[in-house]
């Protein structure tokens, strides 16, 4: 009897290493505690997606209406209206599972629709290319096939979530390249050439010839993505994360907003950011105390005044959100062996958005542009020379 005994206490340890969280008081609970014996995998591992995807489901507590992972920073709770269009930009696939896959399940559950912009393949992730291809040396064409590998994960993802693969938009510019695209190459007329694949347009059917790897190129994109899909909410990587794609691609989609604005004088109902990479996000307070100092791309005071004011709102999520977000972070299989730590922390059962006013939106692009010296008028009106016959 005795050994039954410890035979069933060792299992339930074992079982809450694996799936549980810490338990105790609530209140007492930080981020990096409630989510550092959890594991984005379950016990089963393997390399295809599929059979990731179709694990055993994890066995996510409801969390405790007390426990809030950011309660250290001032925030209202956000409320997803039944019906709305939302639509999401990222740098790079597996940004929206990180970021805002608790966000896309509530909108599907609210009747509403969501569109994921991908700005680019995420075909530029050197170290993990080398993983993948195992050769002494790697070609554009093996950066090119593990862009294509990166394309159908994130579909796979956004499919855990309830979405379809015509919800997902990939445009096709270049890993780790959108901020050169606004610092040095605005201008169709000297194209970005990306050092990964080669490439300095996009490659998909239906493109203008004109077309290039080029800050205008991208920003129209952008622009011409809103106005097809007229969302009610716009949600985008705040400028002030540490990644450059990920903080121009925030600018990028802001100056799109603000020419609409400009030129229609219409208005997303809600232009909301969210975090990937910044310090100690978002397991620590750290975090919530720098970045309201710090300008774009967290190391500059570029718009720091600007987005000091910007109001956080948070999102609880159901166990089943949590555990629906798990799904889709699996699914982005081949960024598993070097992210699996870093995808865990954001199993959280919250995720935190930015809220931006008109001003910011209008003022933070411009403010960027200035501290370029962008001539963009002149860019483009030489462009659009340049491409009459």
């Amino acid at each position: 009897m005795v050994n039954l005994i410890s035979l069933i206490s060792t299992l339930l340890v074992f079982a809450v290493v694996l799936f549980g969280p810490v338990t105790g008081d609530a209140e007492e609970i930080t981020a990096e505690q409630y989510v550092q014996k959890l594991s984005v995998l379950t016990p089963v591992a393997s390399n295809s997606i599929r059979d990731l995807a179709q694990q055993a489901k994890h066995d996510f507590p409801e969390p405790d209406a007390k426990f809030d992972p950011f309660a250290y920073i001032p925030h209202q709770q956000l409320t997803v209206p039944t019906g709305a269009k939302v639509m999401i930009f990222v740098p790079h696939p597996d940004d929206e599972s990180i970021a805002a896959s608790g966000l896309i399940q509530r909108v599907l559950e609210k009747e509403g629709k969501v569109r994921v912009v991908f700005m680019t393949n995420g075909d530029g992730y050197t170290y993990a290319v080398r993983l993948r291809v195992k050769n002494a040396r790697i070609t554009a064409k093996d950066f090119i096939e593990y862009g294509k590998k990166r394309q159908e994960e994130a579909v796979q993802a956004l499919c855990e979530l309830g979405l379809q693969p015509e919800d997902a938009a990939f445009l096709g510019f270049p890993d780790d390249g959108i901020d050169d695209l606004w610092e040095s190459y605005w201008s169709n007329l000297k194209p970005f050439i990306s050092p990964h694949t080669l490439f300095d347009r996009p490659h998909r059917k239906g493109l203008n010839r004109w077309e290039k790897y080029s800050g205008v190129s991208l920003r129209d994109e952008v622009e011409l993505a809103i106005k097809e899909f007229s969302p009610d909410w716009v949600v985008l990587p705040d400028p002030r994360d540490y990644h450059p794609d990920h903080a121009t691609t925030g600018v990028f989609v802001l100056d799109a907003l603000r020419t609409i604005y400009t030129n229609e004088d219409t208005f997303p109902d809600k232009v909301l950011t969210y975090l990937v990479h910044y310090k100690d996000y978002p397991r620590a307070a750290d975090w919530s105390k720098e970045i309201s100092v710090t300008g774009v791309g967290g190391y500059s005071t570029v718009s720091g005044k600007t987005l000091a004011s910007t109001k956080w709102m948070s999102l609880p999520l159901s166990a089943e959100e949590v555990e629906g977000k798990r799904r889709a972070l699996v699914a982005h299989a081949s960024q598993l062996q070097m992210l699996q730590v870093f995808f865990r922390n954001f199993l959280l059962p919250c995720e935190i958005f930015g809220s931006l006013d008109l001003l910011q939106v209008i003022t933070v692009p411009q403010e960027y542009a200035a501290y370029y010296k962008h001539l963009a008028a002149v860019d483009e009106t030489a462009a659009k020379d340049h491409a009459s016959p």
